[in-house]
């Protein structure tokens, strides 16, 4: 006979099981940074699928994909091996996810119809065997302890290394791609071959989580599998219910910043060579955001907390959508077959002079991401671009009177995009860790009021409005950009900028504002929370 004892519902965990933990979502992270940031991009610009078809494909392969989630839970919920409920799919479910990320991100030579057949098969292999690991993995956070502040920790420490390896996949992706496609960062076998790498990594750190942590709340002996009773008490469930709005909303804004992000510095900020630090920067901050919650936490009401920092995001991205453009174009990629020249004056933003000179550069990858800038044989005001298919060029020029301008050096424009992003990634870092533990609290909840613990249905259910949110935010980039008249690599009109733009800012400040509102209505804090934990720690469940 195992009597669970309120000491081990309460347990402290070690920093061996908390790291541990940590690691199963920077494994989750090698795929879904690369989901979130670029798959859309991948699809149109590299496989050839329509904004349009891309559209629709994504939308409907997430929507398929988040009512999985609930399936997913009931098995779980149902499980009883001897490694507990949850932990053996972050064992056996390793390899199938792992082929099926490198068949997402493989280009088959078809037709259109094809190409859309294959990515809706491929996209939702991938997506289902993510569920069949991550629903479990979030499940797990909610067994390992119930005390709130251990939860807070835990989760920070979760959230800190799915942002570091955000920050790895975010920044090195493009880079990666082009060093394994032979210098083409446009190269199908490129992203394929970084794709390989992220998963073989990911499946070690599935593994150390399976090896490092151990289930301690389980339900009461008595309790039957009765899944659709479970479901039932979910929707009937007060904080459910605004913890499934807020869920859907916040990802919906996640979804836009990270999607939209390719095509502004592609098509409107014309510096696609920035496109890594950007997004690497804007997952730093995210991190250190992460980082700060159980700090945060100890002083303000999570509640709270998470409805000053939904406003703070509102006003930045707000502020972010009147960033103008640099009125030169700084540094070029050249992959428009249609571009024969580059003007100097065009680059560095500054008409020649009588006595001006130039000295045009390419940028030579010396290893990974490291690169040196290489003199070309051309010192006009104007290069021809033949042979310099897929290079990166600038130019410096020396004036008359002997001062110098770098088009290479990053304009205000840029650094203030720059700034901005990080200041709106530090304000939703915390956001992840708290309704992560807010949502622990939710199976707590339904736990102390039904008589139930379905902690597998409560999370598989949370997670489904986030898959949810996540193809409302998709649904919505690649619509209007099809509305507006988006075509892959070529210059775009002035209204499908306009829409790439308020997509990475505007967009995402409202929904965040949304968030707000459905925070006004959720209760489960404070005294009734202890209150909450307290009779559920007193209670005794014993076990054959």
């Amino acid at each position: 006979m195992l009597q669970q004892t309120p000491n081990d519902r309460l347990a402290k965990l070690s920093w061996r099981e908390r790291i541990g933990y940590g690691l199963g979502d920077a494994g989750f992270n090698f795929y879904w940074a690369i989901i979130g940031s670029y798959l859309i991009f991948f699809y149109t610009d590299i496989f050839g699928i329509s904004a349009a078809a891309a559209a629709t494909m994504v939308t409907v392969t997430k929507i398929v994909d988040a009512f999985t989630d609930p399936a997913m839970g009931a098995i779980a919920d149902k499980t009883n091996t001897r490694w507990g409920k949850f932990r053996p799919y972050l064992l056996f479910g390793t390899l199938p996810m792992m082929g099926a990320g490198l068949l997402t991100m493989t280009t088959p030579d078809l037709d259109e119809s094809g190409k859309l057949i294959w990515a809706y098969a491929t996209y939702m292999i991938l997506m289902l065997t993510y569920t069949v690991l991550n629903m479990p993995y979030n499940s797990l956070s909610a067994v390992l302890t119930a005390d709130p502040q251990e939860r807070n920790t835990l989760n920070s420490t979760r959230f800190f290394f799915a942002y570091f390896t955000g920050i790895i996949v975010g920044a090195a992706t493009p880079d990666l791609a082009e060093y394994f496609g032979g210098g083409d960062r446009y190269s199908p076998i490129g992203w394929q071959i970084t794709m390989s790498i992220y998963a073989v990594i990911a499946s070690i750190l599935f593994v150390i989580t399976f090896a490092t942590t151990k289930e301690r709340i389980t339900p009461p002996p008595e309790q039957k599998s009765k899944p659709l009773e479970d479901l039932k008490n979910l929707l009937v469930c007060k904080p459910w219910i605004i913890i499934f709005i807020l869920a859907m909303v916040i990802m919906t804004t996640f979804t836009l910043r990270g999607s939209s992000a390719t095509y502004y510095f592609k098509y409107f900020v014309e510096r696609p060579d920035l496109l890594g630090a950007f997004i690497g920067l804007q997952v730093l901050g995210l991190m250190i955001g992460a980082m700060s919650a159980s700090t945060l936490t100890r002083y303000v009401e999570k509640v709270k907390l998470l409805m000053i920092l939904m406003a703070i995001v509102s006003v930045l991205c707000f502020a972010f959508s009147f960033v103008p453009k640099p009125d030169a174009l700084g540094v070029v990629d050249v992959n428009d077959a249609e571009r024969t020249s580059l003007k100097a004056q065009d680059l560095l933003g500054e008409a020649h002079q009588p006595g001006d000179t130039y000295a045009w550069t390419r940028y030579q990858k010396v290893f990974w991401i490291i690169k040196d800038r290489v003199a070309l044989d051309d010192n006009s005001a104007t290069l021809e671009l033949a042979g310099l298919q897929n290079e990166t060029i600038s130019v410096i020029k020396t004036r008359a009177d002997g001062s110098v301008l770098d088009s290479a050096e990053i304009p205000g424009e840029i650094l203030l995009m720059f700034a901005l992003s990080i200041l709106i990634s530090l304000a939703l870092g915390p956001k992840a860790p708290i309704t992560w533990a807010m949502y622990a609290d939710v199976a707590d909840y339904n736990e102390w009021k039904t008589g139930r613990r379905a902690t597998g249905m409560t999370f598989s259910a949370t997670t489904f409005s986030q898959k949810l949110g996540s193809a409302a935010g998709s649904a919505i980039m690649l619509s209007v950009l099809a509305m507006l008249g988006y075509e892959a690599n070529q210059v775009q009109s002035d209204a499908s900028l306009e829409g790439i733009v308020y997509m990475q800012t505007l967009a995402p400040g409202a929904f965040a504002f949304i968030a707000i509102i459905a925070l006004l209505f959720y209760d489960l804090t404070g005294d009734k929370l202890a209150k909450i934990q307290k009779e559920l720690s007193e209670r005794k469940y014993t076990t054959e």
